[in-house]
């Protein structure tokens, strides 16, 4: 191999590679990165003692349903997205009910 084209390096030696387009090798990206992630796996993780719920409701309101058609008759129950959207669909069928009642 190219151990033995070159009379000047011992049999332990490697000859070098070398590499015209100037990119790192993945090796030398691992070597490099090495101890960040040695320092990364080292910091201590916070166990997750309870789960919170930042933004998912006022915790002094009514529990809501997950879907409104799981409370149909109870729309207090609902969440507010799925109210949006219920009034926004009733007016879209109101004005597509008017138009064709018009002939428009």
């Amino acid at each position: 191999r190219g151990m033995a084209s070159d009379p000047g390096l011992r049999s332990t030696q490697r000859a070098p590679t070398l590499r015209f387009d100037n990119t790192p090798t993945m090796s030398s990206v691992l070597r490099a990165t090495a101890p960040l992630a040695r320092r990364l796996a080292a910091v201590p993780k916070a166990p997750f003692t309870q789960a919170t719920r930042g933004m998912a409701s006022d915790p002094d309101d009514e529990p809501k349903v997950a879907y409104p058609w799981n409370a149909p008759t109870n729309p207090y129950a609902w969440k507010s997205e799925h109210v949006v959207l219920t009034v926004i669909g009733t007016w879209a069928a109101i004005i597509l009910a008017g138009k064709t009642a018009m002939g428009m």
